[in-house]
């Protein structure tokens, strides 16, 4: 019984490098997969009624006003609180 050992060490080598590098290549799409879709869900925001922000950034019934130092901001049309633009 006589085996060849140095051929079998470099296809276990090959084949383990190979598996490794595979790991290493699908580890890292999927990383970046979850990162995309982590950065897309953050921007995909609606107003509390469940409708899209106009464009400038206000939900419906708010107006886009002009606060100075605070900068430019959605304030509802009566009284109440003014929020900063959804981006």
């Amino acid at each position: 019984m006589n085996f060849k050992l140095k051929n079998c060490n470099w296809c276990i080598i090959s084949i383990s490098s190979l598996c490794f590098i595979c790991g290493i290549g699908i580890g890292y799409l999927m990383a970046v997969y979850a990162g995309n879709s982590a950065y897309s869900t953050n921007y995909e925001q609606v107003c509390p009624d469940g409708s899209v922000p106009d464009d400038n950034g206000c939900c419906t019934g708010e107006v886009y006003t002009d606060m100075g130092d605070l900068g430019f901001n959605c304030c509802p049309a009566g009284n109440g609180d003014c929020y900063p633009p959804i981006k």
